[in-house]
C-alpha cells in the first residue's frame, strides 16, 4: 500500500485510539444517578447516547459492510440493558477492533475505490476510507454531546478529559 495512503489511514485509528481512551474516562466518571439524564425530551438520555456512542465502530462496520437492517438492529439491542462504564467501554473496544481488522485487510484500491451503500440508502454509496472519516467524526460529534451532558449535570469534566496532558494549559 502507498505510504501516504497507509499514514492518513493510521492517523484516522490515531485519532479513533485516543477517543476510545477519553471516552472510557468518560463513562468512568459517570454515576448511576446520572444515567437518566435527558437535557430536553426530544433527545437521547445520558445511557441511550452512551451506548449509541459505544456501538459506532460495530454498528458503522456492520451498515458500511451492507449487513440488513436486522443484523444492524440486533447490534443495537445487545446493549439494552448495559449501564457499567467498563462493560460499555468494552463494546468500543470490540467494534474499534474490527473496524481496524476490516481496514486493514482492505488493499489499496478497496480503501480508495471500493463503494458501499448503507441498507437506508442504496442510492448514496461511500468508498471505504470516506467510511473510516465519517466513523471517525461520528465518534467525536457524540463524544463532544456526552461532555456537553456531562458538563450540564455538574460532573467535573474539563478539557484535559477530552485531550490529555497536552490541553493541560487550556482554560476552556
Amino acid at each position: 500500500m502507498n505510504p501516504e495512503v497507509s499514514r492518513i489511514k493510521d492517523l484516522l485509528f490515531e485519532e479513533m485510539e485516543l477517543a476510545l481512551t477519553t471516552i472510557a474516562s468518560l463513562l468512568s466518571m459517570i454515576e448511576e444517578e446520572h444515567w437518566e439524564y435527558r437535557p430536553r425530551e426530544n433527545m437521547r438520555s445520558l445511557i441511550e447516547l452512551a451506548r449509541h456512542l459505544v456501538q459506532v465502530p460495530e454498528q458503522e462496520l456492520a451498515i458500511l459492510q451492507e449487513q440488513p437492517m436486522e443484523q444492524v438492529r440486533s447490534l443495537v439491542m445487545s446493549v439494552m440493558h448495559v449501564k457499567d462504564a467498563a462493560a460499555l467501554s468494552e463494546v468500543m473496544h470490540r467494534g474499534v477492533s474490527a473496524l481496524k481488522d476490516y481496514m486493514n485487510n482492505l488493499d489499496e484500491a478497496d480503501l480508495l475505490y471500493k463503494s458501499t451503500a448503507p441498507f437506508f440508502a442504496k442510492h448514496q454509496p461511500s468508498v471505504q476510507i470516506k467510511w473510516l472519516i465519517e466513523i471517525t467524526t461520528h465518534i467525536y460529534h457524540h463524544r463532544g454531546q456526552m461532555f456537553t451532558y456531562m458538563k450540564q449535570l455538574g460532573i467535573p469534566v474539563s478539557m484535559y478529559d477530552l485531550y490529555g496532558p497536552a490541553s493541560k494549559s487550556w482554560t476552556l
